[in-house]
């Protein structure tokens, strides 16, 4: 009998060693079962954000929209982004109001500098404040594009032990998602610039011209604006007679003068050949509208050239049209204007016209 007790105790030993094994083993499979499941759903939200970035490459709240996404994934109670631009920090997106971003921005802006991620985990607050609300974890992490410091990540929660490394490696990669999403918003951006500029006179397009007036009367049919088609006088003849290098100087030129003339809100296209087309906003005081019109007129007429010594003077005549008088569209304002430009050849060139 004492054999068998001793084989029985031996057994019972063997299976407990057995059993602490295998629980430490199913222990850590679920360890393993945990971590990789987070990986995924890592790896999927990443996927997600890339693909919404994609989406949205060209909108002007791209930024702000993938704030409001990290917010959303993450369950942070505040999410900043800021970016560099000309040499500073700025911030270009955040739920936080705007006192609150004065204060952060002061609180992390060595930390933002480092260039470096960081974990901030506290019992008692983070900040030194009252309004700025009870924190207990942060985290930043820079946004990089090949080794260049483009901006920076960051979050914040009211509990403490929030963030961890883990968080550092899914921040990251959202960054790096950031960071060529700014680029290619750069490159969409100088793309669609080349699609609409002139590419002798460095101005817009009639295409573009046409859509820019439609959206500003489908924007807010209340606003006046001017429309002012320009033409240059005896043109084909200066081409024939100095060729067409002196041409493109002189179209090149009296661009430039107009440019001179022109607001922040207006804006200059070519509407083909030696015709340009000017949008000139707040067109409702029609003699300031005309006294525009006219200086650049007279700034053109003075203005001189290199290739031909003895060529003097190159005009242009001008015919301008008011929204809402003179049309209710694009089209009829321009007829208008063209209409009165043609008058104002007939009699004699090197003149403004409209109809007020």
């Amino acid at each position: 009998m004492e054999g068998y007790k001793e084989k029985y105790e031996k057994s019972l030993e063997e299976f407990e060693i057995y059993q602490n094994f295998a629980e430490t083993q199913i222990q850590m499979l679920s360890e393993k079962n945990i971590s990789l499941e987070k990986s995924l759903d890592a790896l999927v939200n990443i996927v997600e954000i890339s693909k919404y970035i994609n989406s949205y490459l060209s909108n002007e709240n791209l930024i702000p929209m993938i704030n409001d996404m990290i917010i959303g994934i993450l369950g942070a109670t505040y999410s900043s982004i800021y970016l560099e631009e000309n040499g500073e920090i700025i911030i270009k997106a955040s739920n936080m109001e705007e006192a609150y971003l004065i204060f952060e921005e002061n609180f992390y802006i060595e930390k933002i500098k480092s260039g470096k991620p960081f974990i901030l985990n506290s019992k008692e607050t983070i900040f030194n404040t009252r309004n700025r609300g009870n924190m207990h974890s942060a985290i930043g992490v820079p946004i990089n594009l090949r080794e260049k410091f483009m901006g920076y990540m960051i979050l914040e929660h009211s509990l403490c032990n929030f963030f961890n490394p883990d968080h550092v490696k899914f921040i990251s990669s959202i960054a790096n998602q950031i960071a060529i999403a700014i680029e290619n918003n750069i490159l969409y951006k100088e793309i669609q610039r080349q699609i609409n500029m002139d590419p002798l006179l460095g101005i817009y397009t009639r295409k573009y011209f046409m859509n820019f007036v439609n959206d500003k009367i489908s924007e807010n049919g209340c606003s006046r604006f001017a429309i002012v088609m320009i033409d240059l006088d005896d043109f084909k003849k200066i081409n024939d007679s100095f060729g067409h290098q002196f041409g493109d100087e002189v179209l090149l030129k009296t661009v430039k003068e107009i440019k001179k003339g022109l607001g922040p809100k207006d804006i200059v296209a070519r509407y083909g050949g030696e015709e340009i087309v000017l949008y000139i906003d707040q067109g409702e005081d029609f003699k300031s509208v005309y006294k525009i019109v006219d200086n650049i007129r007279k700034s053109i007429e003075d203005n001189e050239y290199s290739l031909v010594e003895d060529y003097k003077a190159v005009t242009a005549t001008f015919g301008i049209s008011f929204y809402p008088i003179d049309g209710q569209n694009i089209i009829n304002l321009i007829q208008t204007a063209d209409r009165l430009l043609y008058k104002g050849k007939r009699a004699g060139k090197n003149k403004v016209m409209y109809n007020i």
